[in-house]
């Protein structure tokens, strides 16, 4: 039998938008283990979409995800990864200890997102790496103003979170919030909001039903939409919100009659669209953790395109486009941002020689482009100050031309949206040495012993060593251990002016 507590929506005597939380207590039903925390295996949300199979790559390690609530905690499974909170009540923000909560229903709401793995106690949150910075903007029964969401969207944009969870709602839109939450997505912030609880014919609530929010309803372990669960346009996306066991600091009961097991004090069952709305922003907050480059905006499609169809064909008012799949969510993640291997280039670096790139790239389509830069350097991400595109040069491989001379080449390799530069070749040269071994009591022509494109006249001088020039003919004592010359090569179209020095070792 099915327990529910579902609070009312309670307006204000100031008029001012009211709020509640979106909420309501089932059973929770058991799921695999994942990890050393003893209820994992009743955390059947986090197999649904999938979270064990991408911690390997992420836990939302260095994201801050604000939850705007009821507050959060204390509690021993969520106090290593708070963030000092603060509460906004009547237009005013007290920060400290104040974001505390009352009610419970932050604390439950905490903990999907990210509640401490592996302590060996209680549950895993979604992105268990994650920070959490707790709001307190509900008092106790679920009740708030509006207003003070508003503040806290902007406060938590300026605290520098990256996700923004609004498990909470009312029927009448509110400006400054609208206004807030477009600040948020000016300042590339995430805002993820619960769709409402009121039922099949209930009105849309916001601001899940505001255009910069992702909305979230809830279905239960087998897909089915809830009774609960709200209807329209501009549901976006679903989530487990049925029988979820988190925190909690009060109420939540999780019976073992219905199956649920043996549930430790400090842990409930809660269900809701305020719940889907925690396992959205843990997910996305794993998706922000795994490619710091990676924009909010990015995120929402990368989360609302790899959904996993579970109503009528396509986008559809029920589910949205449809259940969060967070593998395939990083498989998009990674071809938007594909990792290859070191960009690196293959050439002598001398003209009229072929450079080509040795990169070893992913299966998609690489795209090129040459440059060339004044300094030598590194390979990095960006492109060096002192680099210029080379006209045309897009193909794996370039030609070196005279243009070149006295420069350093660089190739950019561009897979989907990302870029990285080649280490600078060595500088381009116009004249270099055959080899540099000769034979005592030899003579070589100068055309022998270099080798040039340019069509210019050649003159050579000794520097130092046991050696002789006669025109351009060089001849090596049988004394000589070396023999450093100089090379002068005269301008002539396309080639400037070329001097060369270089050492010739004599074979013992």
């Amino acid at each position: 039998m099915l327990t529910v507590a579902f609070m009312r929506w309670v307006s204000k005597a100031r008029g001012a938008t009211a709020l509640a939380a979106i909420l309501f207590a089932i059973v929770a039903l058991p799921a695999q283990a994942a990890t050393n925390d003893p209820l994992v295996d009743q955390q059947w949300g986090l197999t649904a979409i999938g979270a064990q199979q991408v911690w390997g790559i992420s836990t939302g390690v260095g994201v801050l995800i604000a939850v705007l609530d009821s507050g959060t905690g204390p509690h021993p499974d969520l106090d290593a990864n708070l963030n000092p909170g603060t509460t906004i009540s009547n237009l005013i923000e007290a920060a400290g200890a104040d974001d505390v909560d009352a009610d419970g229903h932050g604390t439950h709401v905490s903990g999907i997102i990210a509640a401490v793995a592996n302590n060996s106690i209680g549950v895993t949150g979604v992105a268990p790496g994650a920070r959490l910075l707790p709001v307190r903007v509900l008092g106790s029964g679920g009740s708030g103003d509006s207003r003070d969401v508003a503040i806290g969207v902007r406060m938590a944009v300026d605290a520098g979170a990256k996700v923004i969870n609004l498990s909470l709602g009312g029927l009448t839109e509110s400006t400054a919030l609208t206004k807030a939450i477009q600040y948020a997505v000016d300042h590339d912030v995430l805002v993820i909001a619960a769709a409402g609880n009121g039922g099949e014919t209930a009105a849309p609530t916001w601001p899940a039903s505001g255009d910069n929010t992702i909305a979230v309803t809830f279905v239960d372990r087998n897909n089915n939409v809830a009774s609960l669960g709200q209807r329209g346009e501009y549901i976006d996306i679903s989530a487990p919100g049925v029988s979820i066991i988190s925190t909690k600091i009060s109420g939540y009961a999780c019976p073992t009659s219905a199956g649920a097991g043996a549930v430790t004090s400090g842990y409930g069952c809660h269900s809701g669209s305020s719940m889907a709305a925690a396992f959205v922003s843990g997910a996305a907050a794993l998706l922000f953790a795994a490619q710091p480059g990676v924009t909010a905006a990015q995120v929402r499609t990368i989360l609302m395109t790899t959904a996993t169809d579970i109503g009528a064909l396509g986008r559809d008012t029920t589910f949205g486009v449809g259940l969060v799949n967070l593998p395939s969510a990083f498989a998009a993640l990674a071809l938007m941002f594909p990792k290859m291997q070191e960009v690196a280039i293959a050439t002598s670096g001398r003209v009229n020689s072929l450079a080509s790139s040795s990169t070893q790239p992913s299966t998609l389509a690489p795209q090129y482009q040459w440059y060339r830069c004044s300094e030598a350097g590194a390979k990095q991400a960006l492109l060096p100050t002192g680099c210029s595109a080379i006209a045309a040069a897009t193909a794996e491989t370039y030609k070196v031309t005279a243009k070149d001379l006295r420069l350093f080449l660089r190739l950019g390799v561009t897979i989907a949206t990302t870029t990285s530069f080649s280490a600078a070749t060595t500088k381009v040269v116009g004249v270099w040495l055959k080899g540099d071994t000769v034979v005592a009591g030899a003579s070589y022509s100068l055309a022998n012993i270099i080798s040039s494109p340019s069509k210019g006249t050649r003159s050579i001088r000794v520097v130092a060593g046991q050696c002789s020039v006669n025109g351009t003919t060089v001849r090596i004592k049988n004394v000589a251990s070396s023999c450093k010359f100089r090379v002068s090569i005269s301008a002539r179209a396309p080639f400037p002016a070329l001097g060369f020095t270089a050492t010739l070792k004599v074979a013992s």
